[in-house]
């Protein structure tokens, strides 16, 4: 049986996949600030975690945007291992913290879900291309299109925002409200005096 074209899905699945591929970067970004960065004394092994993690998360990103700009599957031979051994690294470190430390390590919990969803996708997309042009000469419904790919942003950011919040960077920064405030009720000098209920004029 002669497989369709589905324009609409393959668009929408592309989109998700470089989202998908995006957030991680983002997420690989951050855990490679914790590695090279954190307050744990640097040892050739966190050293060589924060450089990789340092290089794929770059990697990630670069070929995410020059995926959405051709808007195909971009460097697909290349792409889809390196995706697979990153998701085998973050599935280690993952249970390898459940296991000794009892204790789950969100942000690599995160990257390992985008990591597959990425895989997941870019892997149907592969094999759609196989058994029929992928719908490359059709044309997405733009409605359905935009609705995927909100669907799309928002369960990528699900997944991606507890782990940016539970990287270094995200617990050194200022809560939404608190930023120009300082500590213990100290006026600092961001705040505003006129807003001060202990100064009169």
């Amino acid at each position: 049986m002669e497989s369709k074209n589905h324009p609409t899905l393959s668009a929408a699945t592309l989109m998700f996949v470089y989202f998908a591929a995006m957030a991680a970067g983002m997420v690989e970004l951050s855990l490679a600030a914790g590695y090279l960065t954190g307050t744990a004394a640097v040892t050739p092994l966190l050293v060589l975690a924060g450089v990789a993690t340092l290089a794929g998360g770059l990697a990630f990103l670069a070929w995410s945007l020059w995926g959405l700009h051709r808007n195909t599957l971009v460097f697909t031979r290349y792409a889809l291992p390196v995706l697979a051994l990153t998701a085998a690294a973050h599935l280690a470190v993952t249970v390898a913290g459940v296991s000794t430390q009892r204790s789950l390590n969100v942000s690599h919990f995160a990257a390992l879900g985008l990591t597959l969803m990425a895989v997941a996708g870019a892997g149907w997309l592969r094999r759609h291309y196989k058994t029929n042009d992928g719908g490359a000469h059709g044309q997405p419904r733009t409605g359905r299109l935009l609705a995927a790919a909100f669907g799309a942003a928002v369960v990528v950011a699900t997944v991606a925002t507890p782990g940016l919040a539970a990287s270094m960077a995200g617990q050194h920064a200022l809560p939404h409200g608190e930023h120009g405030q300082a500590p213990h009720g100290e006026t600092g000098q961001g705040s505003n005096p006129a807003l001060d209920p202990g100064r009169h004029h």
